[in-house]
């Protein structure tokens, strides 16, 4: 008699879980077994179903995660995560759905009109100065790649007024962009201030090449092969 009743318990309880629950499990069932497609439409279907707000977004987010990583179909993972933007009542998902959509256009879209434009939606809803300031150097990055030479130098000498952490990153980068424009006194200018900073940096991120290189470009060999002699 106890099994029986302790059956019918658990017939109870489990004819009472949601079908989104439900739905959900079953995704990862055909996680565990490789079938990633299946798994992520059995994720968005559990979200259609699922009525708390909070859980939902998370079957989203998962759904998302799978279709960008492992099935690497980048449009649809955009699509999802825009619904994540549009309907989660928590700031921290719809942040995180917004870079995720930033780093797809960059990174595996190469769209980088497109990057910039989502990064420059994510830079004002980020708090924390670190990685404010990482997202700002990937504005830099995606305006460097377009072409918007001006523009990238307005924001990496912005941003120096108050960067901590990334100050060399930014110096970096702003060489490469007077590189670009073909300034090249004011780049070399820029690789001799990285190096007084810091020379372990400097060497790390191969700029004794990169100098040799824009000394070359300016005519100024002797220089040039100095710093290539230096690596």
């Amino acid at each position: 008699i106890k099994i029986f009743l302790i059956l019918q318990v658990f017939i109870f309880i489990n004819a009472c879980r949601p079908a989104s629950e439900k739905i959900y499990n079953e995704a990862y069932n055909e996680i565990e077994k490789g079938h990633f497609r299946v798994a992520a439409n059995l994720l968005e279907k559990s979200a259609e179903l699922e009525l708390n707000n909070s859980t939902k977004n998370k079957y989203l987010l998962e759904a998302a995660r799978i279709i960008r990583f492992e099935i690497q179909d980048y449009e649809r993972a955009i699509r999802v995560y825009r619904k994540i933007i549009l309907n989660s009542q928590e700031e921290n998902k719809r942040i995180s759905a917004q870079e995720a959509i930033a780093e797809i256009y960059l990174e595996n879209l190469f769209n980088y009109n497109k990057a910039l434009k989502e990064l420059q939606i994510l830079e004002p809803l980020i708090k924390n100065t670190n990685d404010k300031e990482k997202i700002k150097l990937k504005i830099v990055l995606t305006q460097y790649l377009t072409g918007n030479f001006n523009q990238a130098l307005e924001e990496i000498n912005t941003a120096l007024l108050s960067a901590k952490d990334e100050i060399l990153n930014f110096l970096k980068m702003k060489a490469q962009v007077l590189v670009a424009q073909k300034k090249y006194k004011e780049a070399i200018a820029i690789y001799l201030e990285i190096f007084s900073r810091d020379a372990k940096y400097f060497e790390s991120e191969n700029l004794f090449i990169a100098t040799s290189v824009v000394y070359e470009e300016n005519e100024e060999y002797a220089e040039a092969l100095q710093y290539l002699v230096k690596h």
